[in-house]
């Protein structure tokens, strides 16, 4: 029952079908199935269709209202549940971006150290995709991602860190390659590496926004196989001759073949987010929550 209406709240957000089983990621007609599954428990109809998609009947608003805190209840009970039956009240387990933990997260756990001696910290390297995925599971606590933050902060609390500066990853032998800064209108003519929305959402559209605005060009995408790393991803990306677009906190890599150039373009810019589970939260998490903001405030937005 609870998928039930987490589904119907989506549906409520979206106002379509079609628009809740784009952001699901699952077809219409099990969206379908599920909202039927969901009147025959409940007797009666909870959506109606309109010439723009779906909106509430007067059950549905009522649904609606109660759906919203039993979720949320029902999350952060499994998520408390989950570490007590685990016996993980004393850890924390966090996803991150490996290119950015160094700088951002670094000191912040220097600090959650201090403070707490016999923490144990989890981290996990994961993509994007698949920070979301252990979110939702309550599989990590907190996660420090670039991408999909506008999904997560539905269901999430979300935090900005530093808006970062991009650069971009040619092969070694490319004309651009010794320049010390490159204008996206250079790159009209380049090919660019698409990547899964499920691995990395919102990637491929972020990078169509920076070449419509700074170049007035829609890009040119070309597929690879699925890496098992960035730096991975970034060495066949150069063999294929192609070009990617990449936040700058990643220039510490050092990929053969790979060179990276500073963006000239000052605007083209990443958000860098934390992300954490709703409710209650422990003092651990509290205590890395405010270095980050503490640290923010102290640098700044801008890297």
């Amino acid at each position: 029952m609870i998928e039930k209406l987490r589904l119907f709240q989506v549906i409520l957000e979206e106002g379509s079908l079609r628009r809740a089983a784009e952001r699901l990621h699952i077809s219409q007609s099990a969206i379908t199935r599920q909202i039927q599954l969901l009147e025959h428990d409940l007797g009666g109809r909870v959506l109606e269709r309109t010439s723009a998609g779906v909106r509430p009947t007067s059950g549905g608003h009522a649904l609606a209202e109660k759906a919203k805190g039993l979720v949320a209840d029902y999350d952060s009970t499994m998520a408390e549940v989950r570490r007590l039956v685990r016996g993980e009240s004393d850890r924390l387990r966090i996803g991150y971006v490996a290119s950015a933990v160094q700088e951002y997260l670094g000191p912040a756990l220097g600090t959650l150290r201090r403070a707490y001696p016999k923490i144990k910290v989890k981290m996990l390297d994961q993509t994007p995709g698949e920070m979301i995925i252990a979110l939702r599971r309550g599989e990590i606590d907190l996660a420090l991602t670039n991408h999909g933050a506008d999904l997560l902060s539905r269901d999430f609390y979300t935090h900005k860190l530093a808006s970062v500066p991009s650069l971009v990853a040619l092969p070694i032998d490319h004309p651009l390659a010794s320049r010390k800064q490159i204008s996206i209108s250079e790159l009209k003519n380049e090919s660019f590496v698409g990547v899964q929305d499920s691995i990395v959402p919102g990637y491929n559209q972020k990078i169509i926004q920076f070449c419509r605005r700074f170049g007035k060009f829609r890009p040119r995408f070309v597929s690879i196989e699925a890496p098992n790393s960035l730096a991975e991803g970034l060495a066949m990306t150069a063999n294929e001759d192609a070009i990617s677009i990449q936040p700058a906190f990643i220039s510490h890599l050092r990929i053969p073949n790979v060179v990276m150039a500073p963006v000239a373009d000052k605007e083209a810019t990443w958000d860098l987010f934390v992300v954490w589970q709703r409710g209650k939260i422990g003092g651990p998490l509290r205590t890395l929550l405010a270095t980050l903001t503490a640290e923010r405030r102290r640098v700044g937005t801008t890297t």
